[in-house]
């Protein structure tokens, strides 16, 4: 359970604490009215008292990282989430989902809450990281190694409800499979070049290896920003070798080569692929006779010779 120190009225009733009670803490200023029926503690986090003195609670994405959902990293500010009035007397300070504006009666939102509002603050692979982080937690919960999820699936679903068509399309594109934000940035981004993807491809010796393109391109990506260490070093060393042996070509990348060097690294796979080197011998020779085949159709002339 979240205790930012700041609590409305009816949760210090719900605490049993009366009102000749509350009169006399304040007194002693053990609470301090923070107004439109707020109280804080001394020892209140600074985030959620300044979050209450603007009159708003935790929502969207700063709400969804307090229950441990995978963020796309250029979220760095705090999210908030008005009444009716507060979005009337400050229009623009606060995050808004698709329908009309929710009371306030806590200074940490809900999940679903945090997530229909989160639909209308990130982008396409923003709400797709977010929703297989969600998708992926209850998986992991379903086989046991977490103790909790924090939404179901049907529960991820319906937050979209109202929300446009190339919202909704977000959902569709989700993967429960995906371990990590910079997988699923991954996967989008080259299923958006017509590549094909597989996801969580199980490999003898591997195991269960992040995306896999075509037939043998093996692409593993770091989730965190700093990933180091003499095991990480010997085992990628490893993987490796238990990949050449099964004639496959491994791809490592690092957090910083999808999150802030993409372009340069799609490059990278786009070679691999222009080559064939994603492809088994046999499948890249059918590639090879299709394209010549191609040739012949459209400029004869200009065929490389077999």
């Amino acid at each position: 359970m979240h205790d930012f120190g700041v609590y409305t009225r009816r949760e210090l009733r719900s605490r049993n604490v009366t009102d000749s009670d509350l009169r006399r803490d304040v007194r002693r200023e053990i609470y301090t009215p923070e107004g439109n029926g707020w109280y804080s503690i001394p020892s209140a986090d600074p985030t959620a008292l300044a979050a209450v003195r603007k009159h708003g609670a935790l929502s969207c994405v700063t709400a969804l990282e307090h229950y441990g959902v995978w963020l796309p990293p250029q979220v760095d500010k705090v999210h908030l989430r008005g009444n009716s009035q507060a979005n009337r007397d400050h229009p623009g300070r606060y995050c808004r989902h698709f329908g009309r504006p929710l009371p306030v009666t806590t200074i940490l939102d809900d999940p679903h809450t945090a997530l229909r509002h989160a639909l209308r603050c990130l982008d396409p692979e923003g709400i797709t990281v977010v929703c297989d982080s969600l998708l992926n937690m209850s998986l992991r919960m379903r086989s046991g190694l977490l103790a909790a999820e924090v939404l179901t699936p049907g529960e991820v679903e319906s937050a979209f409800d109202g929300a446009p068509e190339h919202i909704v399309a977000c959902f569709n594109r989700c993967d429960e499979r995906a371990a990590s934000g910079t997988e699923t940035m991954g996967r989008v981004r080259l299923r958006g070049l017509g590549l094909k993807v597989e996801v969580q491809a199980y490999v003898p010796g591997l195991g269960h290896v992040d995306l896999k393109v075509g037939d043998r391109l093996l692409i593993e990506i770091d989730s965190l920003a700093h990933h180091t260490g003499v095991h990480n070093y010997d085992e990628d060393h490893r993987r490796d070798q238990v990949a050449t042996s099964l004639g496959l070509l491994r791809m490592p990348l690092t957090y910083k080569n999808v999150v802030y060097e993409w372009p340069t690294t799609v490059e990278k796979v786009l070679d691999a692929v222009r080559g064939g080197h994603h492809l088994s011998p046999r499948h890249r020779k059918m590639s090879a006779d299709i394209t010549a085949q191609r040739c012949e159709l459209d400029n004869p002339r200009e065929c490389p010779e077999s």
